[in-house]
């Protein structure tokens, strides 16, 4: 998976420099506003949740999403905010609750970045391979039916790197490649086996999404 990352990173970069370079018979016009939102995979890098004599559970994203709102202020410019996190089902795991009694759990763990960013678009064109930098608040979450919902708070930097095709005025689809890294804590120890109270935040991940654009 980590390879192929990488390598999904390089045909961004490469397959974008190359089309936008292309000369187009009409450009899109610069709007004022971008959203976009995608969903696609990744991998997570928190290897100790908690552990159980028999097994260490770590972070392994089902989905990982994108959700962001931009403000473009020229052809190269935009700052914005964006919502990006992953989801994850964790299924029979041995826990001991405080009682010290062991039991049979299934988890619902969700990570999540809420930040500002910042864009720089190389060039436009029908393709527009772009860069992006952001600081976020992490927020995040282990729910259980039994046991309840037990939360967790820290801090994330990362960016990326993307590309839209711009296939009507105001929609274009956008591929991008992205890590962020960071520390979070849970608000208390997850259970007596568990590891610590921390939780790494950190993931990459590639989406697939839509963006649509407005104003003048």
């Amino acid at each position: 998976m980590k390879s192929f990352i990488v390598l999904s990173i390089l045909l961004i970069v490469l397959f974008s420099v190359g089309l936008s370079a292309q000369e187009f018979e009409e450009e899109p016009a610069v709007l004022q506003f971008d959203a976009g939102i995608g969903a696609g995979i990744g991998i997570a890098f928190e290897k100790d949740i908690f552990k159980t004599e028999v097994e260490k559970v770590k972070a392994s994203p089902e989905v990982i999403f994108n959700i962001s709102m931009h403000y473009i202020v020229n052809d190269h410019l935009s700052f914005g905010f964006l919502l990006e996190g992953y989801t994850q089902t964790i299924n029979d795991v041995l826990v001991i609750l405080q009682s010290g009694q062991p039991k049979y759990e299934n988890f619902d763990l969700a990570c999540n970045n809420i930040g500002a960013d910042a864009r720089w678009t190389f060039s436009t064109g029908m393709f527009e391979p772009y860069g992006f930098a952001a600081i976020n608040l992490v927020t995040g979450s282990m729910q259980n039916s039994d046991l309840g919902n037990l939360t967790m708070s820290g801090l994330s930097f990362g960016g990326g790197l993307g590309t839209k095709f711009n296939f009507a005025e105001n929609w274009a689809a956008q591929l991008e490649a992205f890590g962020f890294f960071g520390t979070a804590k849970w608000k208390q120890k997850v259970f007596t086996n568990s590891a610590n109270a921390s939780f790494n935040p950190s993931h990459a991940g590639l989406t697939l999404g839509i963006v649509f654009r407005w104003g003048d």
